[in-house]
């Protein structure tokens, strides 16, 4: 059994009850966490989990409600780690790996908070009070820069990267799907319909599919979704139609403005879907745990 935790399931916009992406996968003796958007450390709290659970990061790309809390997991992940937690592994479209040196890396902009945890006398007490020696070691991670094509392999999971159609060539977007023993997660990123992620979802168990608005005039739309412009993203229409000419068995609508995600509107998002994908339709919200 594994099991799908929505941290983050809004927009850059910040509403009462959610904000930005990021989504836990739950494999048993690893937890795999996909993109890091704001406030992903404290869902996580509330979640039941903390950062030092964590093996790797997939960023889908470098847009800030996808990774702006990155370096507050990754800090609180390095203070409260022990000598049994693993190195962190961080994965991303390029220039992932620099971006994660430009922040903790001995020139980076965190280099004077870590220094001071580091060196000052109290902090050193606390760190050792926690069961840490002397000297204290500077943050350590792997890191890499990923391509379509390309897979990840943990001790229970593989992951696989395929192209996402967003906001190239401004920012490198992936889409990746996740193999457990219990079943497969295709996490699309931010994506218009695109055959890359069909391809990637094919006879997956559930698709995580990014529902930005409704396409036609009776909804409030917004400008991403609409017609011709760089950069759309999926409607539950398009999400429906990738889901259904992928034969995946459930799809779940993430990553949902504060207009679609009113009671009704999101209602009728899933009527829409249902209406092209025979399989489960789920309108998901912060806290949401599917099991597969």
């Amino acid at each position: 059994m594994a099991k799908i935790h929505i941290l983050g399931s809004g927009t850059p916009f910040p509403g009462p009850d959610r904000f930005g992406s990021s989504y836990l996968i739950d494999a048993g003796s690893e937890k795999v966490l996909f993109d890091c958007g704001p406030a992903t450390t404290q869902k996580l709290a509330r979640a039941g989990f903390t950062p030092t659970d964590v093996s790797s990061v997939f960023l889908t790309h470098h847009h800030y409600d996808h990774m702006i809390d990155l370096p507050c997991f990754v800090m609180v992940r390095w203070d409260h780690q022990t000598p049994e937690t693993p190195i962190l592994q961080v994965h991303g479209p390029q220039p992932t790996t620099e971006f994660i040196e430009e922040l903790f890396g001995r020139e980076g902009v965190l280099r004077r908070d870590i220094v001071a945890r580091s060196e000052h006398p109290a902090s050193q007490r606390v760190y050792q009070m926690r069961g840490g020696v002397l000297p204290r070691p500077w943050p350590d991670w792997e890191a890499s820069d990923l391509v379509p094509g390309d897979r990840v392999e943990g001790k229970e999971w593989t992951v696989t990267a395929a192209r996402a159609a967003h906001v190239q060539p401004y920012h490198e977007s992936l889409a990746y799907r996740i193999e457990t023993p219990a079943g497969s997660v295709v996490i699309t990123g931010d994506t218009a319909r695109c055959p890359e992620v069909t391809e990637l979802a094919w006879g997956a168990d559930v698709m995580l599919c990014c529902c930005w608005d409704h396409h036609d005039g009776d909804e409030q739309i917004d400008e991403c979704v609409a017609d011709g412009m760089v950069g759309n993203m999926c409607g539950p229409e398009d999400a429906a139609l990738m889901a259904a000419e992928a034969g995946v068995k459930r799809l779940v609508l993430v990553h949902a403005t504060q207009s679609i995600s009113e009671p009704g509107s999101a209602a009728r998002a899933v009527s829409v879907a249902s209406e092209i994908f025979s399989g489960p339709v789920t309108f998901a919200h912060e806290g949401l745990q599917l099991t597969i």
